[in-house]
């Protein structure tokens, strides 16, 4: 049976390819006609496999935005939860990094009252932050806390190749010079937290550890200090792969493929499943396997943040289910054992999964918050 989440997915999105790609599939397909024509039947057959796993609709930012601007004019694509609450002031803008890409951003904060602090999100890989997330962090809202958040380039509505993350160092440099750039003209004084779930759990620690004059607190849910074993390819396929796509920070044609060999992470994240679909609804869900130089950039900044976990010394609380199979729970236990920080506390929770904040049942998400809102509280 169909999912809702291919339901709505089918009402905004199909395979595209561009007409450039068209015109030239078209060129190549007429030569090998012309010199052999059985030969057509068989290069057809793999062309239309290749394209619809490549080319997606959604790939470009362009095209993302006018997805976005159609799923939220139609109610029928929309849920009841994406409305602002009225006790809750919303703001989208586009910030421009130094590379002038169009990076989406929010703010949000109480209306009633000044925040007490500023809460820097950082979201997971092929996630973004004006969905799902926003509606959850709305908790930390009414806690009396602002919360701002950068889709990364490549994801939601920034610009960049969908879920493609060719520089793991201009990735951090965008979000360290948002905060830098937010914290001291909109939110001077306020004591700054950052918090990051999974790859933004990546993202918070490396952040934290290059703007910790300015950090009071890091909080990291699930992080990916390491991918788990489970979700690794072979030793071999990894000396491959780094073979092909070349060191960490390029990327030429062959990085932007998605066939790095993975297992699906959707299927080992959301304990809901109601949850689940709503978030692989979504038009801008990728929803293939990892990017061949994202992948690389993964694999090396988690062998570099494992190596490191001794120099991580800024105030930090990690939260992890059990039974993550994502993200390894005896990584994030290791960080709190050999970091060299004064002010660490672990947080695990026994059945947990990975998505903490959207993929649990809500008690859970709940218990998380408040724990996050009780250590948060103890800082400010």
């Amino acid at each position: 049976m169909t999912s809702r989440a291919e339901e709505i997915r089918a009402t905004l999105i199909q395979d595209s390819v561009s007409p450039t790609t068209i015109l030239g599939w078209g060129v190549f397909l007429y030569v090998v006609a012309w010199v052999y024509p059985p030969l057509l039947l068989v290069v057809a057959f793999f062309a239309s496999k290749f394209s619809s796993a490549v080319y997606k609709t959604n790939d470009s930012g362009e095209a993302r935005r006018k997805l976005w601007a159609k799923m939220i004019s139609d109610p029928a694509t929309t849920p009841d939860w994406f409305a602002t609450p009225k006790d809750i002031a919303y703001e989208e803008k586009y910030w421009v990094n130094s590379r002038g890409m169009c990076l989406m951003s929010y703010v949000m904060k109480p209306i009633k009252k000044k925040p007490k602090t500023v809460i820097m999100f950082c979201h997971g890989y092929s996630d973004q932050s004006c969905w799902m997330k926003m509606a959850e962090y709305r908790r930390l809202v009414r806690a009396g806390y602002a919360v701002m958040a950068l889709e990364y380039e490549g994801h939601g509505r920034s610009d960049g190749l969908l879920v493609s993350v060719p520089d793991w160092d201009k990735l951090i440099g965008d979000v360290s010079e948002f905060m830098f750039e937010m914290s001291s003209t909109v939110f001077p004084g306020l004591p700054l937290f950052v918090a990051g779930e999974s790859m933004g759990g990546a993202v918070s620690y490396e952040v934290s550890q290059r703007c910790s004059e300015i950090i009071t607190g890091t909080l990291l849910l699930c992080p990916m200090c390491a991918i788990h074993e489970n979700m690794k390819p072979s030793p071999l396929i990894i000396k491959m792969f780094y073979a092909v796509v070349g060191p960490p920070g390029s990327c030429n044609y062959l990085g932007t493929l998605p066939f790095a060999p993975s297992k699906d992470v959707g299927e080992y994240s959301f304990k809901s499943k109601d949850k689940k679909d709503a978030a692989e609804g979504h038009c801008n869900f990728f929803g293939r396997k990892p990017r061949l130089a994202t992948a690389r950039e993964l694999l090396d900044t988690t062998d570099r943040i494992s190596a490191s976990l001794k120099e991580f010394d800024v105030p930090f609380v990690v939260l992890h289910g059990k039974a993550d199979l994502v993200t390894d729970p005896n990584l994030s236990q290791r960080l709190f054992d050999e970091s060299c920080s004064k002010d660490k506390t672990i947080k695990l929770y026994d059945g947990m999964w990975h998505t903490l904040t959207t993929g649990e049942p809500d008690e859970n998400i709940e218990r998380v918050f408040s724990d996050m809102v009780k250590w948060i509280e103890e800082r400010v």
